[in-house]
């Protein structure tokens, strides 16, 4: 054989060789890049789904933190009814107390406004002693029977339902103060 024939033989050889490895570098190329792909939209996937459970999570904490705003900012309005008509009514009671006569008419119009307002805002036990107490002063000037003592034990009985519904309302919803607070159940 001639030399030409041994080189082209080898030029051969070698183009062939290159179009080979060519071909398997190409399909690796492609594999891998096929594979990048995936791994890139799983790594997306997870990123989007760790950012909507932090989304999820911070507007939990936010819906949470309202509540608990609101619910605070409701006892503070039923604690101010609930004293409101303490006042009232205690200035009411001090009344009938130096005088058996008749009502002192401004004390019973601001004890009926404070009432109204507990009416409004307090819980039904609440508002019933706060009745309970106006019925006894209101019957008092009537019936002879109503004394201090009824009017005393109503204005007591007022005082320490109110304090029961104020000062601890959690316990008796029997749920802890967090879940209270943040307005979960138990």
């Amino acid at each position: 054989m001639s030399e030409w024939g041994v080189a082209l033989i080898a030029a051969g050889s070698a183009i062939a060789g290159s179009a080979v490895t060519g071909w398997f570098t190409r399909s690796a190329g492609l594999r891998q890049a096929s594979a990048a792909r995936v791994a890139g939209e799983e790594q997306a996937a997870a990123a989007r789904h760790a950012g909507e459970k932090q989304a999820e999570a911070i507007v939990a904490t936010v819906h949470q933190t309202l509540e608990s705003q609101v619910r605070g900012q409701q006892l503070s309005i039923k604690r101010d009814a609930y004293v409101t008509f303490l006042q009232a009514a205690h200035a009411l009671a001090e009344d009938r107390r130096r005088d058996r006569g008749a009502l002192d008419e401004v004390l019973l119009a601001e004890a009926k406004r404070a009432y109204q307002v507990l009416w409004l805002e307090g819980t039904n036990a609440v508002t019933a002693h706060a009745q309970f107490f106006m019925r006894a002063v209101e019957g008092s000037l009537t019936d002879g029977s109503v004394g201090m003592d009824e009017i005393d034990r109503c204005l007591l009985d007022y005082v320490t339902v109110a304090q029961h519904h104020v000062q601890e309302p959690w316990t008796w919803m029997r749920r802890s103060r967090n879940s209270w607070i943040a307005g979960q159940n138990t």
